[in-house]
């Protein structure tokens, strides 16, 4: 396999490569074998279907397209090993030359690793993190807000008359003491208000403490200085695409509706992710060279307590599409990155 490497700006390379006849025809020998084995052809059973009626039947691009895929897919780690390419993502493959009984040919755009200069994040750090805390308080039209939830939750359905705004009024069950005990084990409307406030002020100390975090990241990310493939940029709007999408769906609606409702297009919304996307392949970056630079990585515990609580969580259905490994590589990811934020509020 002759493989040459060009660095390129923003953190890309591109290589071209050329893999033999010989090897090619190795994997077109392989992928032919396979369409034969599944091919269900009138009149023969599965597998038995004579190799040339396969062949005419899938035709000769899909099985080249199909060969030169796999090859690409079995020399892609191997090129990245002997010629030391921190990828990241995936490629983007072109293929130059694609005929029977010639050498395959191919380019491809690889997002590599950026350098990353990080400033000095343990002073940044430090700094952010004399300044005071802010002060958490839970107001009484927050907590009057939650027992109007609560109220309304179980107000009973009644057929309007007339005056609506005062038929829901008189469907809310009072604020009493054996409303407070029908919600669970609370004697009193008191000792129920103290628990929604309890309940408000640690949702508000988690978002705060998220925010101390966030502003930490953005802090050091900002000071750092490094060079990103726009191929990871586009990577990164490809996720939030798909977390925008999985939430959407989630609470019944379906996407093309979704965009029909904000009157914007899916290249607009990508478009308008620009700037986000980039912060957010910045962070990654932080995280993973200050990780390196303290040693901070899971434990083997960590990584499978992690992991195993997460397959608890899903459904039947699902388990079984899912590779332990690749959740387990996902949650190096979670706990390294939650570990460093640890590390830096500690400073």
């Amino acid at each position: 396999m002759q493989i040459e490497v060009t660095k390129k700006p923003k953190s890309t390379v591109t290589i071209k490569g050329s893999l033999s006849a010989d090897e090619f025809n190795v994997h077109i020998q392989h992928v032919t074998r396979r369409f034969v084995e599944s091919a269900e052809l009138p009149g023969f059973r599965k597998g038995k279907a004579p190799e040339r009626m396969v062949l005419e039947k899938i035709g000769e691009g899909t099985l080249l397209e199909e060969a030169a895929e796999e090859a690409l897919r079995t020399a892609y780690p191997v090129i990245l090993k002997e010629h030391s390419i921190d990828a990241i993502g995936r490629p983007q493959v072109r293929i130059t030359k694609l005929a029977r009984q010639n050498p395959l040919e191919f380019e491809a755009d690889i997002a590599v690793l950026p350098e990353v200069s990080l400033p000095d994040y343990k002073n940044i750090a430090k700094t952010l993190n004399a300044k005071p805390k802010e002060e958490i308080v839970v107001s009484e039209e927050e907590l009057e807000k939650s027992l109007d939830w609560l109220r309304k939750s179980r107000a009973k359905k009644t057929a309007p008359p007339n005056d609506e705004k005062n038929a829901e009024e008189a469907s809310l069950p009072e604020l009493t003491d054996e409303f407070a005990q029908s919600l669970g084990a609370y004697k009193t409307v008191e000792e129920l208000k103290n628990v929604l406030r309890e309940n408000i002020k640690l949702e508000k100390e988690q978002k705060a403490h998220d925010k101390r975090r966030m502003e930490l990241l953005e802090a050091v990310s900002e000071a750092s200085t490094m060079e990103i493939s726009d191929m990871l940029v586009e990577s990164e709007k490809d996720k939030m695409y798909s977390e925008l999408k999985a939430q959407i769906e989630q609470i019944g609606m379906q996407w093309d509706m979704y965009l029909t409702h904000i009157k914007k297009k899916e290249e607009e919304l990508r478009n308008e992710w620009q700037s986000d996307a980039e912060k957010r392949v910045r962070s990654a970056m932080v995280l993973r060279e200050i990780a390196k630079n303290e040693s901070i990585e899971p434990t083997e515990d960590e990584l499978n307590a992690w992991a195993y609580q997460y397959l608890a969580q899903t459904e039947e259905s699902e388990k079984k599409n899912l590779d332990l490994e690749r959740v387990k590589d996902y949650a190096y990811g979670v706990i390294r990155n939650k570990k460093v934020l640890e590390f830096l509020e500690n400073q």
